[in-house]
């Protein structure tokens, strides 16, 4: 992103009079978390609080401030919706605010479609409210668009000719929505990386759809609190039965589903269970975990890489928020990452959570 953006904060003092303003570009913001999505409504302005560091390049400062990095915490109280939201290691944040400079954008198909529905050569073309997202037709963000084709629009493995479909039609409307952006592996070469995910991932999707199938007339309605431990048992050892860690996505979401009273969990939301699920339903629901698996691997492969998956589905984002996971860590060809997924397991000791780790 050439060109930086600035932001300016306003100190207030203890008593609650206005200070000083300070001028901070190279700006980082603090990630948000669980708790700070749950009960957002995403088309609604909100209230957001952030906390980050930037460089001071002016205001009410001292000529010794300036290039120095300044630290703030502040609400932001915003007239814009944020139905998209950026994704990044440790949490969340509204679709621009998660952009830092020189970062790669990774839109989920339905971004795309919200981005080509909202905007023409960069200017808007909706009489709605408007939404963090339009503000990314003022800068030269960096977007990939592969995430578009690996998703597919036919639930099931997208084939080389449909991969090629999907990646033309993300640049087309790319290009058409944002003219400033900046599109990376859109090639020949962006296709080829696509197909070698899908291909890479088959055998693990495939194993991931057996298991829920298997597990969907368990996961359909809540489950009663007597009969957590014993369904959690169920969804180990189905996960076993398929050849999947415990750890894997897919399990975490499952049993999430079964532990969080009422049905409320994201997890549950994401899984799309229901009395017919086949095949075409598992994929589409695996299709959202894949992409937070390419985020992981992402982080593992480059660390310094600055990534922010940009996705329209409050669900997804609450149960990457849920999990927490950080210590990112590439070995060979598999990665390692720790989670704290407290959020997800409301009142699951720690007993019951290593008894399913270790059955």
């Amino acid at each position: 992103m050439p060109d930086k953006r600035m932001m300016i904060v306003r100190e207030t003092g203890e008593d609650g009079r206005a200070g000083r303003e300070v001028r901070l570009t190279d700006l980082e913001f603090e990630p948000l978390g669980y708790e700070h999505l749950v009960n957002c409504k995403l088309d609604q302005p909100m209230i957001i609080p952030l906390a980050g560091r930037g460089t001071i390049v002016g205001g009410d400062v001292s000529d010794v401030e300036i290039g120095h990095t300044g630290r703030f915490r502040t609400e932001l109280q915003s007239r814009l919706a944020s139905k998209s939201i950026g994704l990044v290691k440790g949490g969340w944040l509204p679709s621009t605010l998660a952009i830092q400079d020189n970062s790669v954008v990774l839109p989920d198909r339905c971004v795309v479609a919200e981005l080509d529905r909202r905007l023409k050569d960069g200017m808007t073309k909706h009489t709605g409210r408007s939404d963090f997202i339009d503000l990314f037709a003022d800068h030269a963000i960096r977007i990939n668009p592969g995430l578009f084709a690996l998703e597919g629009g036919e639930r099931q493995h997208p084939t080389a000719s449909s991969a090629r479909h999907s990646l033309d039609e993300a640049v087309r409307k790319l290009r058409s929505a944002l003219p400033k952006a900046i599109l990376v592996a859109d090639d020949a070469n962006g296709l080829k990386g696509v197909l070698g995910l899908i291909e890479d991932t088959r055998s693990g999707m495939d194993r991931k759809q057996d298991f829920l199938i298997r597990l969907n007339p368990r996961l359909q309605s809540p489950v009663a609190l007597h009969r957590v431990q014993s369904v959690g048992n169920e969804v180990v050892s189905t996960a076993k039965a398929c050849g999947l860690q415990v750890r894997s996505l897919v399990v975490l979401a499952a049993l999430s589903s079964v532990v969080v009273a009422n049905g409320k969990s994201p997890a549950k939301g994401l899984l799309k269970s229901k009395a017919r699920y086949g095949r075409e339903e598992a994929y589409n629901a695996l299709a959202d975990l894949r992409s937070l698996e390419l985020l992981m691997h992402i982080f593992a492969i480059w660390p310094d890489q600055r990534v922010m998956l940009c996705t329209a589905d409050k669900d997804l984002a609450l149960f990457w928020s849920g999990i927490r996971a950080s210590n990112f860590v590439r070995h060979g060809g598999h990665i390692s990452f720790d989670i704290d997924p407290g959020a997800l397991f409301p009142g699951v000791t720690q007993e019951q959570w290593m008894t399913w780790l270790t059955d």
